[in-house]
């Protein structure tokens, strides 16, 4: 019986190594080109599918925030030498988080705790489909004047279902903290990278339209717009920035 017991625990210590390497390598399917996160972040989809340096790369990573509408930036990783696919998972990663931490605290937009995570790597998925952002998101603030002069200021997360900058007219929506939606806009594009804004909130209760332009860079690719209030009081809504460090760089009237 104790032979038995012990051959039963060996062969448990032995496969111990590739169960775990199992669901360390779990699939949830290929991804593709066209994919949503790839036309989100389109640089890093070049690096990804194009770019010949990093295309054939023996390993190659994605990690973003998560969950899905914490998704407004990435850190994509690539084999190095003789580097394995798990240390190149933790280079993104560990990118990524810096990345997170340098912009700032997003407690104030969000009401979920973003954490980076690997999402893709080596060309599969390895978080469900159905977790990953199917949309466009970002932190986003508006600062504007209420009808006493005084500046207010709204934070939380924007959502929009197609490319800004590709598509003529993209629609979106403000979510506060708590997740319940505030305001409604849509962004049309005149020239590369600007055109015109205009939304509506609190159920038409503030209202404000203007221009809008894409920031590229540090510290972190973002869309401010900037108009008036229909009563002519000014308005500035910044996408893709926590709100503190959106207050220091755009919050004054």
């Amino acid at each position: 019986m104790y032979r038995i017991a012990a051959s039963v625990l060996l062969a448990i210590v032995s496969l111990g190594p590739i169960l775990g390497s199992t669901a360390w390598a779990q699939s949830y399917g290929k991804a593709e080109r066209r994919d949503p996160i790839f036309l989100r972040f389109a640089e890093m989809a070049n690096r990804y599918w194009v770019n010949s340096e990093t295309n054939s790369a023996s390993h190659k990573v994605v990690a973003i925030p998560m969950p899905k509408q914490c998704a407004f930036l990435y850190a994509d990783a690539y084999t190095r030498g003789q580097q394995s696919e798990r240390e190149v998972q933790d280079i993104a990663v560990s990118n990524c988080n810096r990345r997170l931490a340098e912009l700032g605290p997003l407690g104030e937009n969000y009401g979920v705790d973003c954490r980076c995570q690997v999402v893709i790597s080596d060309e599969r998925y390895v978080v469900p489909k159905s977790s990953m952002p199917d949309d466009a998101y970002g932190p986003t603030s508006i600062f504007y004047r209420d009808d006493r002069g005084n500046v207010a200021r709204l934070n939380g997360l924007v959502r929009y279902g197609a490319l800004i900058g590709r598509d003529r007219s993209v629609t979106f929506t403000v979510d506060n903290p708590r997740g319940e939606q505030v305001c409604t806009g849509t962004m049309t594009n005149e020239n590369p990278g600007s055109g015109q804004f205009s939304l509506s909130c609190f159920g038409g209760k503030f209202a404000g339209r203007g221009t809008y332009e894409n920031r590229t860079g540090a510290p972190n690719d973002h869309i401010i717009a900037r108009g008036q209030t229909g009563r002519g009081q000014p308005v500035t809504m910044v996408i893709g920035l926590p709100a503190q460090l959106a207050a220091n760089t755009y919050g004054s009237l």
